[in-house]
Protein backbone atom coordinates (compact mmCIF):
# COMPACT_ATOMS: atom_id res chain seq x y z
CA UNK A 1 0.00 0.00 0.00
CA UNK A 2 2.81 2.39 0.88
CA UNK A 3 4.54 1.73 -2.45
CA UNK A 4 1.30 2.57 -4.31
CA UNK A 5 1.08 5.92 -2.50
CA UNK A 6 4.68 6.76 -3.41
CA UNK A 7 4.03 5.94 -7.08
CA UNK A 8 0.78 7.94 -7.00
CA UNK A 9 2.62 10.97 -5.64
CA UNK A 10 4.86 10.96 -8.73
CA UNK A 11 1.88 11.27 -11.06
CA UNK A 12 -0.65 13.14 -8.89
CA UNK A 13 0.02 16.56 -10.47
CA UNK A 14 -0.36 15.14 -13.98
CA UNK A 15 -3.55 13.28 -13.08
CA UNK A 16 -5.10 16.40 -11.56
CA UNK A 17 -4.06 18.53 -14.54
CA UNK A 18 -5.65 16.14 -17.04
CA UNK A 19 -8.79 15.72 -14.90
CA UNK A 20 -9.16 19.50 -14.69
CA UNK A 21 -8.81 19.84 -18.46
CA UNK A 22 -11.42 17.13 -19.00
CA UNK A 23 -13.95 18.80 -16.71
CA UNK A 24 -13.36 22.23 -18.26
CA UNK A 25 -13.82 20.74 -21.74
CA UNK A 26 -17.04 19.00 -20.71
CA UNK A 27 -18.40 22.24 -19.29
CA UNK A 28 -17.54 24.17 -22.45
CA UNK A 29 -19.12 21.46 -24.63
CA UNK A 30 -22.33 21.93 -22.63
CA UNK A 31 -22.28 25.63 -23.54
CA UNK A 32 -21.35 25.28 -27.22
CA UNK A 33 -19.96 22.40 -29.28
CA UNK A 34 -17.63 24.58 -31.37
CA UNK A 35 -16.18 26.24 -28.28
CA UNK A 36 -15.72 22.78 -26.75
CA UNK A 37 -13.78 21.62 -29.81
CA UNK A 38 -11.56 24.68 -29.62
CA UNK A 39 -10.91 24.18 -25.91
CA UNK A 40 -10.14 20.49 -26.42
CA UNK A 41 -7.69 21.35 -29.20
CA UNK A 42 -5.97 23.94 -27.03
CA UNK A 43 -5.71 21.47 -24.15
CA UNK A 44 -4.29 18.73 -26.39
CA UNK A 45 -1.80 21.17 -27.89
CA UNK A 46 -0.69 22.32 -24.44
CA UNK A 47 -0.32 18.73 -23.20
CA UNK A 48 1.79 17.84 -26.25
CA UNK A 49 3.98 20.90 -25.67
CA UNK A 50 4.34 20.03 -22.00
CA UNK A 51 5.29 16.42 -22.83
CA UNK A 52 7.89 17.63 -25.33
CA UNK A 53 9.31 20.05 -22.79
CA UNK A 54 9.58 17.32 -20.15
CA UNK A 55 11.21 14.92 -22.64
CA UNK A 56 13.76 17.57 -23.64
CA UNK A 57 14.50 18.39 -20.01
CA UNK A 58 15.06 14.69 -19.23
CA UNK A 59 17.45 14.34 -22.18
CA UNK A 60 19.48 17.30 -20.94
CA UNK A 61 19.80 15.64 -17.51
CA UNK A 62 20.99 12.41 -19.11
CA UNK A 63 17.80 10.42 -18.58
CA UNK A 64 15.68 8.55 -21.08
Amino acid sequence: MLKFIKVLQLFLEDILLIAGMVFISIAIYRINVNAGLIATGVFLFSLASLAGFVRQKNKEKGGK
